[in-house]
């Protein structure tokens, strides 16, 4: 028995959703704080920060999920 191809549809669509929210940002600025450095990462459409404890720079690509 073939499943309905409505249910192959959804499942396509439900995968392709699922891998969609990857996204390599470029950090764009970097700024010290007393607990660390804030690295700031976007791609245009999106920004993300992160606070990095300790010394060091901020990696200049990053992925978010």
């Amino acid at each position: 028995m073939k499943p309905p191809r409505y249910l192959v549809l959804i499942g396509m669509f439900i995968f392709s959703n699922s891998h969609a929210t990857v996204n390599t940002l470029t950090l764009i600025d970097s700024y010290p704080t007393q607990g660390g450095k804030v690295c700031v990462y976007s791609d245009g459409h999106r920004t993300e920060s992160i606070v990095k404890k300790g010394a060091g720079s901020c990696p200049s690509k990053k992925i978010f999920r």
